[in-house]
């Protein structure tokens, strides 16, 4: 077979140069054998082609965002190594027939199973499996919380129960990512957690029961044993500070006074502010010192510890030393510490884990019923069959999504014939912008505008930039709008018009930037004669603006000096108007020594010498114009320069009535 590049019947004519047909699987046969020089695209950005968004991720094969031509090979070769019907290969054909999968691959054979399996679980009788269906089943799979190989999540549990217990297992030692953003329980997880339990409940139940009705040696206070050691330790610095000084005190008592010596005034200047008021308070003893170096809980206490120090009798001392005890001495205080000491060394043996956090019941039903650990091994085993089944739920979906959308994705990526055919709509296009009256079908999306309008200053197009706005008043992205017919009209900057996109949407469009460049040859050659009215008329306006700023300037403080100057002012209109008039009367001589037909002849000659090299440019432009560069300026890397036709000219930028694009509303 000869090579593609060689055999010109599978080239088409379009505009100036031949692209490649494609208009079935042969063709698609035949384009993994053409040079890739002949193909119109190379690569492209993913955002902008028009089409299923799924699609474009699986094949773009390296996540860059960017479709190369070895991918849509690659595409391609996909597609007939798992379809023996490639006749099936069609733009829009998003039903599959399972007897068309090729099962002689192991990864057809996937395929055909999990399309039995879709047919299977939505009561299908028929022979074939559709997109719909395969995502419809995805979907169910993925809400199931069961569709990643070994994780399960708690919208899997069958029960309130093993919900709870998936979620105290996340919130303890914690669980693996899951593919639609949660976290879930793996194997690792369980065990885990069901390991950290058991060697917290050993350690928990050495002090006693689940819930702490028994007094032990661990818990001298049953329940409350936690909050009086917190309570014990808080006031332990204060009461060593209270026996210290009281020894001191029976030991030197002068030491203390001279130790206080401090001028009052100082101390009461001192104590006006909060902090140091607080902070005096804080250190001082709890209570005066007495000389035997007993406390007396129920006397003069330090405001600032009182209370805590009722709680302190109330919670710790009387239960432990007796109801009737109202007084601490050294000795009181070391047996208190003595009746914590097995709780302290209990609590330094706690197991370092992180479910903790759990109340101990709990635990203690995790631990004693095995119920849990076996439903949840069971979850995450049903977890790794199902997640089988949703990887070939993946391929199936990608074999259906290959066979639909492959054709027309190379048609606008290779080829381009729908650029040029009125009744069709490439993937790049956006839809139709409707302003001044006019309908512009052709346009691209723009990531970087000022990169584009860098692009498209060569493209010899006039292009204009839109900012386009949904209904809610916030952007959602730029296009840039070539204008290849008719003339520029009332396009201007912070114009406002509408776009009608390919999906239907209508959405507000105001012109943001422009790149000037002839639109047609009619509009060029009357430029140069507007331009020529607009340079008379400024001018014109420049001299009677500047002859009545010279007119009615004053200046009131010499009225001399503005005597004079008016007196050269007048001189000055009067030299002025005297060169007007011979200049008026020269040409009016001259003109009438000139016949009728001669000043016709003279006035024709000047038009064309103005005429003839506008229209000769204005025509070299216009035939040079390149659309190219309107889609080079949107990232795609072209090999082909598409010369703007006639045909599409008149196609792209069209008034009311006339021949429409498909789809330009």
């Amino acid at each position: 077979m000869a090579a593609p590049a060689q055999r010109r019947d599978i080239f088409l004519k379009l505009g100036e140069s031949h692209h490649f047909k494609i208009d079935n699987h042969s063709d698609l046969e035949a384009l993994l054998e053409l040079d890739e020089a002949l193909w119109v695209a190379t690569t492209a950005p993913c955002s902008t082609l028009k089409t299923d968004p799924v699609f474009l991720t699986l094949l773009d094969a390296d996540h860059d965002g960017r479709l190369r031509a070895e991918e849509i090979k690659d595409g391609i070769r996909h597609l007939f190594s798992h379809l023996t019907e490639v006749s099936a290969i069609t733009p829009g054909n998003d039903e599959l027939t399972l007897s068309s999968i090729n099962t002689g691959t192991e990864l057809g054979q996937r395929i055909r199973t999990s399309a039995d399996k879709v047919l299977k679980r939505l009561n299908s009788k028929l022979d074939q499996v559709s997109l719909q269906q395969v995502r419809a089943v995805q979907q169910e799979v993925l809400q199931g919380g069961l569709d990643q190989a070994g994780i399960v999540l708690s919208e899997a549990a069958d029960s309130e129960e093993m919900e709870r217990c998936i979620k105290d297992i996340l919130a303890s030692v914690g669980g693996r990512d899951h593919p639609n953003g949660s976290r879930g329980v793996d194997k690792s997880a369980l065990h885990t957690f069901l390991d950290q339990c058991s060697n917290y409940l050993d350690w928990y139940l050495k002090a006693g029961s689940i819930k702490r009705e028994s007094i032990s040696d661990i818990l001298p206070l049953g329940a409350n044993t936690e909050d009086g050691y917190e309570l014990l330790q808080n006031l332990a610095p204060k009461l060593n500070q209270y026996f210290l000084l009281c020894d001191i005190k029976r030991l030197n008592p002068e030491l203390l006074s001279r130790a206080f010596e401090v001028p009052e005034a100082n101390i009461a200047y001192n104590l006006i502010r909060i902090e140091e008021a607080e902070s005096y308070l804080s250190s001082a003893p709890l209570s005066l010192l007495s000389s035997d170096g007993t406390l007396d809980l129920t006397g003069e206490i330090n405001p600032y510890f009182e209370k805590i120090l009722q709680r302190f009798l109330a919670e710790v001392i009387e239960p432990l030393l007796g109801k009737k005890t109202q007084q601490l001495d050294r000795d009181s205080f070391h047996r208190l510490q003595q009746i914590f000491e097995p709780y302290e060394i209990w609590v330094k043996q706690k197991p370092e884990v992180q479910v903790d956090r759990l109340d101990a019941e709990r635990i203690s039903g995790y631990v004693s019923d095995p119920a849990y650990r076996q439903r949840l091994e069971e979850l995450i085993s049903r977890s790794h069959e199902t997640a089988f089944v949703l990887d070939n739920l993946k391929e199936l979906e990608r074999l259906i999504l290959y066979q639909a959308h492959i054709l027309p994705l190379v048609n606008s990526f290779v080829s381009f014939p729908h650029l040029y055919d009125p009744n069709e709509r490439a993937l790049f296009e956006e839809g139709t912008l409707i302003m001044d009256g006019r309908h512009f079908t052709m346009a691209v999306k723009v990531e970087d505008r000022q990169h584009h309008i860098e692009t498209s200053r060569g493209s010899n197009i006039f292009v204009i930039y839109c900012e386009l706005f949904g209904p809610d008043g916030k952007k959602m992205y730029e296009i840039a709008v070539p204008v290849t017919s008719g003339s520029r009209g009332n396009l201007r900057l912070h114009k406002w018009g509408i776009f009608n996109d390919i999906n239907g949407h209508e959405l507000h469009a105001k012109i943001v930037d422009i790149v000037e460049n002839p639109i047609s040859i009619g509009e060029a050659v009357i430029d140069p004669f507007i331009r020529m009215r607009k340079s008379f008329f400024s001018r014109l306006e420049q001299f009677s603006s500047k002859a009545e700023e010279r007119l009615f300037r004053k200046k009131e403080d010499d009225e001399k000096k503005k005597d004079a100057a008016s007196g050269t002012m007048l001189a000055g209109i009067s030299v002025a108007v005297a060169a007007l008039g011979s200049s008026a009367a020269f040409i009016t001589k001259t003109v009438s020594a000139m016949s009728f037909r001669t000043v016709l002849l003279a006035l024709l000659v000047i038009a064309l010498l103005i005429l003839v090299p506008t229209a000769l440019s204005a025509y070299y432009r216009l035939s040079r114009r390149d659309l190219s560069s309107i889609l080079e300026g949107s990232g795609w890397g072209l090999n082909a320069r598409m010369k703007l036709t006639s045909s599409q000219a008149n196609h792209f930028t069209h008034g009311p009535g006339q021949e429409r694009r498909a789809g330009s509303g």
